[in-house]
């Protein structure tokens, strides 16, 4: 007897659990390895020259995500693509990042004056390479992307982050400095440019067709201006902090975040599938709100108790793992982390708009944070140093209101209760922890916790569906 053929909805299911899978997976390890290469990496350059490496980090992240000019998202929502359209996206990326490599150069040195740090400028200028390799092996990972090939995507992610640690940790305990995660940040891009290219070949063209990227360049840059705005946010702590508050706050500021995004790491996982899946209900309402109310409360669970625990223990932990002289992260990071989970509730918002190309409504979203957070920074850095930049964090709040009406007018509010409720039991010990003792703070977060799920049976329910996913009895 003939096997029943599993329907479309049935494939896209499989494809996207055992992707989401793979990708929770790849973020639990690669979490864990950028932990320790962390331990290492500051605890022996200190606050300074690890606040330089921050500013190139910076500069970097910002480039690789404002030149790709949006053409992803439209290359995984377009339907019909034009004929050979990867390989004239791959010319195009080649030719964008040459341009870029001629404007740091030339930018480089004074980049260098406005932060006030001579040894940035060679760094910068090098940053060119690194940059070349990441835009060139995106096409790639574009159609892979596109076929939900995420397990793929993120097992080349996993060895070019352990190739990057495996060279930057024994250059730094060989006294190279700032130099080691550069040079780490230069073998990844190598390694899964490589990769990437083995799992999906694209012929390298020379030359690219206005016939085949002007719409591309269309639709793309109609979502790039959003994301472009939104990328001025890892400029704030280079650019805006180096000047104001000088670059052992950068260093101080930077590993505070690199602590909350680890912490929150596999929220990722429904940040890099969402796009993708949500695309494919976008004239189907109800199950996108029945999606986000949800996912909000599956990206706070995901966020906020890893941090609230670690800000209960961080003013023990630091100075034992990193020394004294980074004590001052740990109570800079209840703020951070405060923000980071604000930015978690609503990232699937963002994902749900810009599949139904609503590029407008994230620009404007976009647009007031930016203006919330570069504004309050200026006031508040040069008035409170580090502090500052936790303000700025926290000043961003009412931006979300726009996001929210903007979903709102298309599909309309999802469920906020249950996200809010955890949102509010992970606040006191998350801002108080820096300053009690460990066992006191986690004892308030316990309790918190325990009276939220105790007098919600709606977050009771969700809970437990998530449990039974998480065991595999449940789709």
């Amino acid at each position: 007897m003939l096997e029943p053929t599993p329907g479309p909805d049935k494939t896209l299911k499989d494809k996207i659990l055992k992707g989401g899978l793979s990708l929770a997976l790849r973020q639990l390890v690669t979490s864990v390895l950028s932990l320790v290469s962390i331990l290492v990496v500051a605890r022996f350059l200190g606050p300074t020259q690890y606040g330089i490496v921050a500013v190139a980090m910076g500069i970097f992240y910002f480039l690789v995500w404002s030149n790709k000019l949006g053409i992803g998202v439209y290359f995984i929502r377009e339907q019909s693509l034009p004929e050979h359209c990867s390989e004239q996206i791959l010319a195009f990326y080649n030719h964008m990042s040459l341009v870029t490599a001629v404007a740091l150069w030339f930018l480089a040195p004074a980049i260098a004056a406005w932060t006030k740090q001579p040894e940035t400028l060679w760094v910068i200028r090098f940053l060119a390479l690194p940059l070349w390799l990441e835009m060139v092996s995106d096409a790639s990972a574009m159609i892979m992307l596109r076929e939900l090939q995420f397990a793929e995507v993120g097992m080349t992610e996993v060895v070019g982050q352990l190739a990057n640690y495996g060279l930057s940790i024994p250059l730094v305990l060989s006294g190279k400095g700032y130099w080691a995660p550069i040079l780490g940040l230069l073998l990844q891009q190598w390694l899964n440019a490589i990769l990437l290219w083995r799992a999906q070949p694209i012929p390298l063209r020379l030359t690219w067709t206005k016939a085949c990227m002007v719409p591309v360049l269309r639709s793309g840059i109609a979502y790039a201006g959003s994301d472009w705005i939104i990328s001025l946010r890892a400029l704030t702590v280079p650019l805006l902090v180096s000047r104001l508050a000088g670059v052992e706050a950068v260093g101080i500021i930077s590993i505070a975040i690199r602590f909350a995004e680890q912490l929150s790491t596999l929220r990722q996982v429904l940040n890099q599938m969402s796009l993708s899946v949500l695309a494919k209900f976008t004239s189907q309402p109800a199950k996108i709100r029945n999606a986000l109310s949800q996912g909000m409360v599956y990206q706070v669970l995901l966020v906020a108790p890893a941090c609230a625990v670690f800000s209960c223990l961080a003013s023990w932990l630091i100075p034992l793992l990193f020394g004294d002289k980074w004590l001052a992260s740990t109570q800079i990071f209840p703020l951070i982390a405060t923000g980071v989970m604000m930015s978690a509730m609503f990232e699937l918002h963002t994902s749900a708009l810009y599949a139904a190309a609503k590029n407008r409504d994230v620009a404007l979203f976009n647009a007031g944070f930016i203006a919330l957070q570069w504004g309050t920074a200026l006031i508040a850095l040069p008035l409170w140093g580090f502090w500052g930049y936790g303000i700025a964090e926290i000043a961003t709040a009412p931006s979300y209101a726009l996001i929210h009406h903007n979903l709102t007018k298309l599909y309309g509010s999802p469920n906020y209760k249950n996200a809010f409720t955890l949102v509010l039991a992970t606040l006191p010990a998350l801002l108080a922890g820096p300053w009690l003792p460990p066992w006191i703070g986690l004892l308030l977060l316990a309790v918190c916790y325990g009276l939220a799920i105790a007098l919600n049976p709606e977050l009771q329910n969700l809970l437990k569906d998530a449990f039974a996913i998480w065991k595999g009895r449940k789709a």
